[in-house]
């Protein structure tokens, strides 16, 4: 399968600066799952200096951007997600693994639109 499994997360220390490279996750707002085009949204981001590339090798990518950025993009429903998620035969699935898309409100509404966030994708191809 060809796509991302992506996270977008609060940083642990409140996000008052960009996060790192080695940031801690702190609470999740988001997770969904993409087609191949899945980092689009983040790369126009990237490019338009609203974001930034943490780097990566795909396990996984790590970005990082505010609140004000991000969460208008997860409002109706995160960029390219899958509406119904897919997994190959031989994908080690566990109790963690959604199935579907989940946004919790509660982190949402928590987050200030200054505040930075961590947005992790994992290459599923």
């Amino acid at each position: 399968m060809l796509g991302f499994h992506i996270s977008a997360y609060r940083q642990t220390d409140g996000g008052s600066s960009p996060a790192t490279c080695d940031s801690p996750q702190g609470p999740r707002l988001a997770v969904w799952q993409t087609d191949a085009r899945g980092l689009e949204w983040l790369e126009d981001l990237v490019k338009a200096g609203h974001a930034t590339d943490l780097g990566g090798d795909g396990y996984p990518l790590r970005y990082t951007a505010t609140a004000a950025r991000i969460l208008p993009r997860l409002a109706a429903e995160p960029p390219h997600a899958r509406h119904v998620w897919t997994r190959e035969v031989g994908d080690n699935v566990n109790e963690k693994w959604a199935g579907r898309t989940v946004i919790d409100g509660a982190v949402v509404a928590a987050c200030r639109p200054d505040e930075w966030l961590l947005i992790e994708a994992w290459d599923e191809s």
